[in-house]
C-alpha cells in the first residue's frame, strides 16, 4: 500500500460527517471517526473529530495513525486468522471436537461450531468475578451449561472465541507468540498487538471505565447473570485510553483474549484485508482454497467461519464493541475499515451495527465512481 490519500468531498466524507452529526439512529454520535477503502495499492480515507477530548484530557483529533481498542475484530485478526493458518498446516481440523484440545470442554462441539456460533454456548459471562481470572477463567467457560441447543441456530458468543483462543494458545505455545507468528508477521501487521497500543500514533479513548459491563450485570441486560455487581472490587471508573475495553479480556485475561484484546490501526486493518485477498488470488501466507473456506458462509447466511457476512457475501469480516469494523470485498478485491469512538459519546452510544451498514454502502458508491480524485 504505496498510496495514501485523505479526502474531503467524496462518499467516503460524506459518510464521516454523517456518522459524526445528528441521525435518525437512536444513540449519541461519536466524537470522531474514520472510514477508508484499499484497492490495490491505493488508499483513500476520510476522517474528522476527535480520537479523544474532555475527561480523557486535551483534544487530540482522529487521524490515520491513532490507535484504536479493535474489540471483536479481534476474533479474526487474531483468532479466526490463527486457526486459518493451523488449519491450513493440518494441525487443527474444523469439523474435530474442540475436546481434542481442551479436555475440560466436556461436549462434543467442533471448531466449526464455534466459529460459526452454533456451539450453543451463552452470549456472554462476566467470567472474572470473584477474582477469577487466565486457566480458572477458562475453565468455568468450558464448564458453563449450554443455554441453547447445539447446532440449532446462530448465537453470537464471546465464550466460545474465549475457548477457541486457548485452542490456539494450547496448539501454538500462547495466544499472542502464536499470532504473532501465524498473523501478524506474515500477513505484515506492525500497529497491532495485544494488551496495550504499538507507540507511535494517538490512542482513542473508549469507554468510561466498566461502566457498561457494571450496568450489564446489575439489569441483567441483554443477558441474564449469575452474580452481582458486589462480586468484584477491581471496578474501572476512569476514560480508558490504551486499556483494552473488554472486561473479560481486560481483568480475567490480562488483555490477551481470543475473543477481545488486541489494538491496531487503519493501515494494518486493511493490511490484514488485502492479505486475505492476496490469499485469494495464490499470492498470501494461507492457501487459496483455506482462505476461501472460511470466508464462505456456513449454516446461516450472515455467518462464515468465524468472519460476519453481508449483502450476500459482497463484504465479509467483522465488527467490534469499541466502534470497529472490516471487511473484505471480494469482487471488486478491494477492501473497507471504519474506527470510531463511539463509546466515548456524551451520552448513550450510536450502534456499530447501524454505523457500518452506512459506511459499506458509502464504500460502495465510492468504488463505482469512474476514478478516484
Amino acid at each position: 500500500m504505496s498510496e495514501i490519500t485523505r479526502l474531503t468531498t467524496d462518499p467516503l466524507a460524506t459518510a464521516v460527517t454523517d456518522l459524526l452529526g445528528v441521525s435518525p439512529d437512536a444513540g449519541t454520535a461519536p466524537p470522531g471517526a474514520l472510514v477508508a477503502v484499499v484497492e490495490g495499492e491505493r488508499i483513500r480515507y476520510a476522517a474528522g473529530g476527535f480520537a479523544r477530548h474532555g475527561a480523557a484530557g486535551p483534544p487530540v483529533e482522529m487521524g490515520w495513525d491513532t490507535r484504536t481498542d479493535a474489540g471483536s475484530v479481534s476474533k479474526i485478526i487474531g483468532t479466526t486468522a490463527a486457526l486459518m493458518a493451523l488449519v491450513d498446516a493440518g494441525e487443527v481440523a474444523l469439523d474435530a471436537p474442540v475436546a481434542r484440545h481442551l479436555p475440560e470442554l466436556d461436549r462434543n462441539s467442533t471448531v466449526r461450531d464455534m466459529l460459526e456460533h452454533r456451539a450453543g454456548l451463552r452470549e456472554w459471562w462476566p467470567l472474572y468475578l470473584n477474582g477469577v481470572r487466565a486457566d480458572e477463567a477458562v475453565s468455568l467457560a468450558a464448564q458453563m451449561p449450554l443455554r441453547y441447543r447445539q447446532g440449532e441456530g446462530r448465537h453470537y458468543s464471546d465464550l466460545g472465541f474465549i475457548l477457541l483462543g486457548e485452542l490456539v494458545a494450547r496448539v501454538g505455545g500462547g495466544l499472542a507468540a502464536a499470532v504473532d507468528e501465524l498473523v501478524l508477521r506474515p500477513f505484515g501487521l506492525t500497529e497491532t498487538r495485544y494488551a496495550t497500543p504499538v507507540p507511535g500514533g494517538p490512542v482513542a479513548a473508549s469507554s468510561n471505565g466498566d461502566t457498561i459491563e457494571k450496568g450489564m450485570i446489575a439489569s441483567g441486560v441483554p443477558y441474564p447473570v449469575d452474580g452481582a455487581v458486589s462480586d468484584f472490587d477491581g471496578w474501572r471508573d476512569h476514560v480508558l485510553v490504551g486499556e483494552v475495553n473488554d472486561g473479560n479480556a481486560f481483568h480475567a485475561f490480562d488483555g490477551v483474549a481470543g475473543h477481545a484484546g488486541l489494538f491496531t490501526t487503519a493501515a494494518d486493518l486493511l493490511r490484514f484485508a488485502t492479505g486475505l485477498l492476496r490469499c485469494l488470488d495464490g499470492d498470501g501466507p494461507i492457501r487459496r482454497d483455506t482462505v476461501a473456506g472460511f470466508l464462505t458462509a456456513g449454516a446461516d447466511p450472515g455467518q462464515a467461519l468465524g468472519l460476519r457476512v453481508w449483502d450476500r457475501g459482497r463484504a465479509v469480516g467483522h465488527t467490534g464493541f469499541p466502534g470497529v469494523a472490516i471487511a473484505v470485498l471480494p469482487e471488486p478485491r478491494a477492501a473497507v475499515a471504519m474506527i470510531t469512538n463511539r463509546l466515548h459519546a456524551s451520552g448513550p452510544p450510536r450502534a456499530t451495527e447501524k454505523m457500518w451498514l452506512r459506511v459499506l454502502a458509502a464504500a460502495e458508491a465510492h468504488l463505482r465512481r469512474p476514478k478516484w480524485t
